[in-house]
């Protein structure tokens, strides 16, 4: 039998002297044996086996009698949408810096723009004796993270005053190049590597910063017109914010990443004072308020890169797959052996996918995603994409997808060689599609930076899907070249125990 909602095959095992035990078991449940079969059989049959929780000794032994195993092929191809844009949210991480030359992916060059502000109004600078306010020197400071790239190549931040208008209430993407004016603010030489050691300041010491010098001419006309410091309104109206961007003459190899909502990232005055002829030394901060503005751009430029050759899609699949982290790349897939397969006992289907060892490329610098994420294209709608159906579950937001997989992890390939392997459990996916004729959908294989739901529904196994915004990996880190549909044994395939009924 058939249990629904589930679409798992249920079956009966004979036990020994079960012809003794039945009569007797009969007369005295008489009355409520047909709601405890029930029962057991519902229950029995709508459980979920996992293996990734419970152990790989739980799926049956393949004899090739009872239970079997087979592969299917997946077509899978490669595709770069340059509209892939994403939205950075503002306690999340911002990546700044320049990847002049990546063999795979080509450039890749990112962009912070902030509003780094007085976190009052009106604002006044500290009371002074007439002409005794010295302003010593003003940096702008941004919290270190970490990096993706190398660490050892010299990259150059430049700080400039933005053009455009910039709103804290506005939705801005990665897609969203801002204008500035050419009049040069600050500009900072440095290495990744150098960005954890300790700084020594007035009045504090501090390490995972990166110090940018700021023109004092523009921090003196804060001082002297005090005006521009009234009002919020005022000072936006005089100051936009800053755009601070790699330097392409420099060049690098390496996204940075920062904090521009920690109390480290700010603008700091550094002034010197004298009240009643008592000298002072102090820093005043503009840090990034709840009322300012960020954004973060990131942009590709492929050139001749790998990728550039692998976009054709052709009807048999790319022999190689290039998944780059959003804002980037992605691969489709089908499985067309599903289609018309018998109805059987799905134990066990993974979808497996291996990186191809690339010395050249550079894989030890430009890792791989620390996570890939499978969906499917809703057939409902034009486009859209939605969780796996029957195999996704809000558990898995809270397990870090523990059942469905699709975290990388380390292991040897044919030469001995450290790769990355992405697993998803797919199992009750496949089961719908034999048991009870599913659609057999175009799935998605991508480096999400979110993962997102917007309406809550029920899926084709009647599980609740909420609405949800669950992150995955930080916005551009990670890119890798997978098998893809060729005839080497780690090509990407589809794996399934499955018994006969």
């Amino acid at each position: 039998m058939v249990c629904r909602p589930c679409g798992q095959i249920v079956f009966v095992v004979k036990f020994p002297y079960f012809k003794l035990i039945f009569p007797v078991f009969i007369r005295k449940f008489k009355a409520t044996f047909p709601t405890y079969i029930f029962l057991i059989l519902l229950f029995w049959g709508c459980t979920k086996i996992d293996t990734t929780k419970l152990g790989q000794s739980l799926l049956p032994v393949v004899d090739n009698i009872h239970t079997f195993d087979t592969t299917f092929t997946v077509i899978a191809n490669n595709y770069d949408d340059p509209s892939n844009c994403d939205s950075i949210l503002r306690t999340d991480l911002h990546a700044l810096g320049i990847i002049s030359n990546d063999p795979l992916f080509g450039k890749s060059t990112a962009n912070i723009y902030v509003e780094l502000k007085p976190q009052y109004y009106p604002f006044t600078f500290p009371a002074s004796d007439p002409d005794s306010l010295l302003l010593d020197s003003a940096v702008i400071v941004l919290q270190y993270s970490h990096t993706f790239g190398d660490t050892t190549v010299m990259q150059k931040a430049k700080v400039y005053q933005l053009l455009n208008n910039f709103k804290y209430d506005s939705v801005y993407t990665t897609c969203d190049i801002f204008s500035y004016d050419n009049n040069l603010l600050g500009e900072k030489s440095y290495y990744p590597q150098d960005l954890k050691d300790s700084i020594h300041a007035v009045g504090e010491d501090a390490n995972n910063e990166l110090r940018i010098p700021i023109s004092k001419s523009l921090i003196q006309n804060f001082i002297n017109d005090s005006t521009n410091l009234l009002t919020d309104s005022a000072f936006i109206a005089y100051f936009k914010g800053f755009a601070i961007v790699p330097d392409q003459a420099t060049g690098g190899q390496a996204l940075n990443y920062f904090n521009l909502s920690s109390a480290s990232t700010r603008l700091a005055i550094y002034i010197r004072t004298s009240l009643s002829n008592v000298k002072d030394t102090t820093v005043i901060n503009f840090p990034m308020t709840v009322y300012s503005a960020e954004s973060n751009s990131i942009i590709h430029d492929r050139g001749t890169s790998e990728i550039t050759n692998h976009l054709s899609h052709p009807l048999a699949g790319d022999s190689l797959l290039y998944i780059q982290t959003s804002p980037g790349s992605y691969a489709q897939l089908t499985i067309p052996g599903l289609s018309g397969l018998s109805n059987r006992v799905i134990n066990r289907a993974e979808l497996i996918i291996d990186q191809i060892y690339s010395p050249s490329a550079l894989d030890n610098i430009f890792t791989a995603p620390v996570n890939l994420y499978l969906d499917t294209k809703d057939t409902s709608t034009n486009g859209t994409y939605i969780p796996i159906p029957c195999d996704f579950s809000s558990s898995e937001l809270s397990t870090n997808f523990s059942s469905m997989g699709g975290t990388a992890k380390q292991i040897p390939d044919g030469s001995g060689n450290l790769v990355s392997q992405y697993t998803f459990n797919i199992s009750r996916y496949v089961q719908t599609i034999v048991t009870k004729g599913s659609n057999n959908a175009v799935l998605r294989l991508s480096a999400p930076y979110y993962i997102v739901n917007h309406t809550a529904y029920a899926d084709r196994c009647n599980q609740l899907i909420p609405s949800f915004s669950f992150q995955r990996n930080d916005i551009g880190e990670g890119r890798v070249k997978l098998n893809g549909t060729n005839n080497s044994p780690t090509r990407i395939r589809l794996h399934i125990v499955y018994s006969t009924l």
